[in-house]
């Protein structure tokens, strides 16, 4: 049973779960700004070099991995190549879609990156448990795949549906 508050704002476990996601999601992209800004960078462009120095993906698997349009990544992954950071490289899986890779230059800025995001981090650990922050990455895993279940079966059901409206048009 869904639970409303007086201003209408779901307040079940699972609203009241995925509003603290989407703060902290929030707060790491806005702290992500501040460690790359002085490299030129932001966290956006942060990720997709993170993605692409740690295994070459397609912009759609990284922006599926992301949460993200895949068109949004397309464009960030489009400025980091003029800029020279990433290259797109042939994909053994698939010729269509190419997959993304570091430059030598990108590893630089990813490196520098990784640095500043390493003082910040002992700053912030400082106050924080370390026990518990691994319960929690555990637990959100957990959850990510339990919902992406979900989700997969809602999109394979929506497409069932959608055929069937196509087949009796």
């Amino acid at each position: 049973m869904l639970s409303m508050s007086s201003t209408n704002v779901p307040n079940d476990p699972f609203s009241l779960f995925s509003l603290s996601v989407f703060a902290v999601n929030g707060v790491l992209m806005r702290s992500g700004d501040i460690i790359t800004r002085s490299l030129g960078q932001s966290s956006a462009r942060w990720q997709v070099l993170g993605r692409a120095g740690y295994q070459p993906q397609t912009v759609s698997q990284m922006a599926r991995d992301m949460g993200a349009s895949r068109q949004s990544v397309q464009y960030t992954a489009d400025t980091l190549a003029k800029e020279g950071l990433i290259l797109y490289a042939d994909n053994p899986a698939d010729r269509r879609a190419r997959v993304l890779r570091l430059t030598p230059k990108g590893s630089d800025v990813l490196a520098a990156i990784y640095a500043r995001d390493h003082v910040w981090t002992q700053r912030v650990m400082a106050d924080l448990n370390p026990a518990q922050l691994l319960e929690l990455a555990q637990a959100l895993e957990s959850v990510t795949r339990i919902v992406e279940t979900h989700l997969d079966r809602d999109i394979s059901a929506k497409n069932k549906e959608h055929n069937h409206e196509d087949n009796n048009i």
